[in-house]
């Protein structure tokens, strides 16, 4: 029983030890991937240290088989690899996405704190994980996009400049005059945004054509920061309601 007993302990022993140290060597991963982010030219990004992590409780896993369950780590190993590509048909997507997610950071196409604009969403990237990738629009809706369809769908990196700006379409009656709308838009956008406008940028007014209520024109206006967005957002268009060049709202 005495025998019994202490193969027990030592087991126990053996496999509280193998967890301390992957703890502690988890700490230590996740302490110096942050750091090179900080320091180095490598995207930030939780992916990262997911993996980091995975691989340090996969060592650990393979550590204590045979020590504390009697498994051969090879025996492990080979049947895993089998089990693996059976999981794998019903993980496809998952494994897209890892991969996808991969490729985008390696590749440096975007990184977090980049604002980009994917189909109709648009705003800063906030993390990278394994499967997806977070976005915060300017008005502060979270946005969880799969890596897979980042890596299939047209992505625009958006520089600074055209980041930290916001943009409102107007339709137009088509019997205005074009002339007197954009002077009128300009002057009651500027002293509406007044506060959070960037005075060294100017107001743009690009055209889009005509659409089914009328002349489309996109109203752009430059700020000082991107956290002014919703706030001068709202401050345009209360500046433009109610115009009488305004085809609908």
């Amino acid at each position: 029983m005495d025998i019994i007993q202490n193969e027990i302990m030592r087991k126990v022993v053996f496999l509280v030890v193998t967890c301390i140290i992957a703890l502690t060597l988890q700490a230590i991963s996740t302490k110096t991937i942050k750091r090179i982010f900080e320091t180095g030219n490598v995207p930030r990004g939780s992916i990262f240290i997911n993996l980091a992590r995975a691989l340090i409780w996969f060592l650990a896993l393979l550590a204590v088989l045979e020590p504390v369950f009697g498994i051969q780590p090879t025996a492990f190993v080979a049947a895993l690899g089998v089990t693996s590509i059976a999981i794998s048909f019903g993980l496809q997507t998952t494994i897209s996405n890892v991969i996808s997610g991969l490729g985008l950071m390696l590749a440096h196409v975007f990184e977090v704190g980049d604002w980009i604009e994917v189909g109709s969403y648009q705003g800063v990237v906030t993390d990278i994980t394994w499967r997806s990738t977070t976005i915060r629009s300017l008005v502060g809706d979270v946005i969880v996009i799969p890596n897979s369809v980042l890596n299939t769908t047209t992505l625009r990196k958006m520089s600074p400049t055209t980041a930290c700006s916001v943009t409102i379409p107007l339709d137009i009656h088509p019997e205005a005059d074009m002339a007197e709308v954009e002077r009128d838009i300009r002057e009651s956008v500027t002293e509406a945004v007044a506060e959070w406008r960037d005075p060294e940028r100017t107001i743009d007014l690009i055209e889009q054509g005509y659409g089914s209520f009328g002349f489309r024109l996109d109203v752009r206006v430059p700020l000082r920061t991107m956290d002014d967005g919703l706030t001068a957002r709202s401050a345009i268009v209360r500046a433009c309601s109610g115009r009488s060049w305004l085809a609908r709202w």
